[in-house]
């Protein structure tokens, strides 16, 4: 099967990293802006919720991709899956600052 990236098939210690930031950082750390937004927390704390969160929200995902939908696991299935667990946050952070913007606009 043809990788995607194929430089890093020869870089086993990049796509090691990456995949670790990927599966175990971004979506937890998406999440918390959500979550925490309008909340002070320090990055410590920011930290370990976004490995805590990363950790339910990836695995969560995946089992409900594969024993609800019927999906198989795959390397690029869950990396689809991923993406978009971790993509949806930022857009509702997004919109949220956007519309806070707006009010603070109007008033």
């Amino acid at each position: 099967m043809q990788s995607a990236l194929p430089f890093l098939d020869s870089l086993p210690a990049i796509r090691v990293i990456l995949a670790f930031i990927l599966v175990f950082f971004l979506p937890g750390f998406a999440w918390t802006l959500v979550f925490f937004s309008g909340r002070q927390i320090n990055i410590i704390e920011r930290l370990a919720l976004s490995l805590g969160l990363s950790i339910a929200v990836v695995t969560l995902t995946i089992l409900f991709l594969h024993k609800l939908i019927g999906l198989s696991i795959t390397g690029s299935n869950a990396l689809l899956a991923i993406i978009v667990v971790t993509i949806i946050p930022v857009v509702i952070y997004y919109l949220k600052k956007l519309t806070a913007k707006k009010e603070d606009n109007t008033t």
